[in-house]
């Protein structure tokens, strides 16, 4: 793997930094008793099915369970106490899956840093690294194989300077996508560029998408942007500006066939805030509601 193309996200980060912070520098300081110690949450274990109480911070486990089924729960149900807030059972299942996702991504961080798997030497056979893996960090074997299939995924992404396209005027309709990496300067200089922001209370996902296009964007076109990969965060202050155009749930579309894919009316936008803009600010609340609807 080539690590240093790997990115990490806002949470991914935060969590190292606690780690750090704690004396969590190897697998073998991923104790859950001391971890829970850092995180100010208790484990109470009982002869019962396991559950966290948010309000409390205490974590139950069930001492019947092996060391791994342990391990597993913990870090799952540690997000939701240092994280969330409410009762699963009375929420609206929307909101119930968003936790969940929150916490499967939580675990995925936090059985398995990246911090810490970056300093081990590593096989070259792939059965083999998976077979360390389970060993050092004591986890189930498919969990292993989801993390090396993210941490992947996000070295490629990496390496695609750009996934937004313009949907063309094909004879398929539909849009070619653009790799940046076989542009030439005036070609690379001529796409937008998008980075991701975030709020201070949710570091799961982005608040919004920044599009920049410091040339101006091609308003007789809709805009072809992939809304489930990761991209990179803002690398600066971000300030809004007379410039900015903020995109509106009535401006996106979902085109056939392209799962995670929305479309942007930039005509809609440019009749409302002209066409002098040179940045579109995305909210991904916009985008949950062009999903939903």
């Amino acid at each position: 793997m080539n690590f240093p193309n790997y990115f990490k996200t806002p949470l991914e980060q935060w969590i190292e930094e606690q780690y750090l912070l704690g004396g969590i520098l190897t697998p073998h300081d991923l104790d859950i008793d001391k971890i829970a110690m850092i995180f100010g949450v208790d484990i109470i274990y009982h002869d019962n099915s396991p559950f966290s109480e948010n309000e409390d911070k205490v974590i139950f486990l069930d001492r019947r369970d092996d060391y791994i089924e342990q391990r597993k729960i913990f870090f799952h149900e540690l997000c939701h106490v240092i994280r969330h807030s409410g009762d699963q059972r009375w929420m609206p299942e929307l909101f119930r899956e968003a936790q969940e996702y929150d916490a499967n991504q939580f675990a995925l961080y936090a059985m398995i840093p990246f911090y810490m798997l970056e300093q081990m030497q590593l096989p070259v056979n792939r059965s083999q690294v998976i077979s360390l893996l389970v060993s050092e960090f004591h986890v189930y074997l498919d969990f292993v194989k989801l993390r090396l299939n993210q941490i992947e995924d996000r070295i490629t992404e990496s390496k695609l300077m750009s996934t937004f396209t313009y949907a063309g005027k094909s004879s398929d309709n539909h849009a070619t996508t653009i790799n940046e990496s076989s542009m030439t300067g005036l070609d690379y200089l001529q796409q937008p560029r998008i980075r991701s922001l975030y709020g201070l209370e949710d570091l799961s996902r982005p608040e919004a998408l920044v599009i920049e296009q410091r040339h101006g964007f091609n308003w007789d076109e809709p805009l072809l942007l992939n809304v489930e990969r990761s991209y990179k965060l803002h690398d600066s202050s971000f300030y809004r500006s007379r410039q900015d155009a903020t995109v509106l749930p009535g401006d996106l579309s979902l085109p056939p066939n392209q799962r995670g894919y929305v479309t942007i009316n930039l005509s809609r936008v440019a009749w409302r805030h002209g066409q002098n803009v040179t940045r579109l600010i995305l909210p991904i609340e916009a985008v949950d509601d062009a999903l939903n609807f």
